[in-house]
């Protein structure tokens, strides 16, 4: 389709910047315990790649286009994000609730403030590749698709950031249609992250209140 951009590139420059702000603030175990700095380091590079995300919801179905192909997650990079988030946070929670004090205070804060920013950041990224999916080329020309919005014919970012969250809220699609097995294939490992991720989040809150 005209307007496309066919350019490939190993890695996203905002995936990229992730990873490296991840890598960079995991210095602070210099000075704190490292499941302390290795949610610090998360929680900097989560905050760091949504900031760079306002131009892209800025723009229409035609702006979306240009952008699938150099901005998308593959579904490699995709299930590598995802799993390295999981691990890295439950590991880490995991680790404070059973060797820091987190009955009080700061601990308890890092924790909340943690699991708040990786369940936002999880559904984000899963919102963006939606988006770049749906507007990707088809084998027969024209947009890719694989959902259907009631009512709407070129959704945009925030109509993906919508199908995103909701599965991650309810595992469910609301009232969005999927209609391609490919898409099926993301949204159930997305759901099964969801339900793990979840499922850590319920054994913190059980182990704050009985503490």
């Amino acid at each position: 389709m005209a307007g496309k951009t066919p350019r490939w590139t190993f890695m996203p420059w905002r995936y990229a910047l992730f990873l490296f702000l991840c890598l960079t603030a995991l210095g602070l175990g210099i000075w704190l315990p490292w499941y302390q700095a290795i949610m610090l380091g998360f929680d900097v590079a989560a905050l760091g790649y949504a900031l760079t995300l306002p131009p892209l919801f800025r723009l229409d179905a035609a702006g979306i286009r240009k952008q699938a192909k150099p901005e998308d997650a593959d579904r490699v990079l995709l299930l590598a994000l995802t799993t390295i988030t999981m691990i890295t946070i439950l590991t880490a929670v995991t680790a404070e609730l059973t060797q820091g004090d987190a009955s009080k205070g700061w601990p308890v804060a890092l924790v909340i403030c943690t699991l708040a920013i990786a369940w936002c950041f999880s559904n984000l990224i899963y919102a963006i590749h939606y988006a770049h999916l749906f507007y990707d080329d088809s084998e027969g020309g024209g947009d890719r698709g694989g959902v259907e919005f009631p009512s709407t014919q070129s959704p945009d970012y925030w109509d993906f950031v919508y199908f995103a969250y909701t599965l991650g809220m309810t595992f469910q699609t609301s009232d969005v249609v999927i209609t391609d097995g490919q898409w099926r294939k993301v949204v159930i490992f997305h759901g099964i992250a969801a339900f793990v991720f979840n499922i850590g989040v319920i054994a913190f809150s059980i182990n704050i209140l009985a503490s």
